[in-house]
């Protein structure tokens, strides 16, 4: 196959030129096309050996909770406000990050408890699994948590942040109240 595309290539050359004047540089040109092919295929043998060739796909999202939500045990938060949403992977109606590609992600949450709760639990998910948590303490006035975490995703993976399993009633605070990830 290689070779039919050399061989079309050097006779639309040679209606293009005339036999003449392409004749005397037939010889590098078609060692330079050479070249430059398996430049191509060696380069193309290395990205498959790693498995992962370099991407530059980006993938990013910051979204904030408006309202003030009273959460029940494993309850999933939804951040419903998107400010930033690159790559379309995080969902407002769900609280789904989901990772459109393998690799490297870094997820940090932000959160407050109102004054007039008592404490506040969340943790973060990947799949079923925690990743991360983090509370708010009980307290004078309102108070704030924060989680993050750097995890390897497969294309398909879910993040998400969730009120803590087996905790009552507990409220997180609209406005103050963010979810930001972003592949690496």
């Amino acid at each position: 196959m290689r070779n039919l595309y050399i061989n079309i290539l050097f006779s639309t050359i040679l209606l293009v030129y005339g036999e003449k004047d392409c004749c005397r540089n037939i010889g590098k040109s078609k060692a330079a096309l050479l070249g430059a092919i398996n430049t191509l295929q060696r380069t193309n043998r290395l990205l498959g050996e790693t498995g992962s060739p370099i991407s530059s796909i980006q993938v990013a999202f910051h979204a904030r909770l408006k309202p003030y939500i009273t959460l029940g045990s494993r309850q999933t938060v939804i951040f419903d406000q998107l400010i930033t949403n690159i790559g379309q992977a995080y969902n407002k109606h769900t609280g789904h990050f989901t990772a459109p590609y393998d690799g490297i992600y870094f997820f940090a949450c932000t959160f407050l408890r109102p004054y007039n709760a008592t404490v506040l639990h969340l943790q973060m998910v990947k799949n079923s699994s925690e990743i991360s948590r983090g509370h708010a303490a009980s307290g004078g006035g309102s108070q704030a948590g924060a989680m993050n975490a750097i995890v390897y995703l497969h294309k398909g993976d879910v993040v998400k942040v969730r009120h803590f399993p087996g905790f009552g009633p507990e409220i997180i605070h609209g406005d103050y109240s963010f979810f930001t990830g972003y592949r690496i």
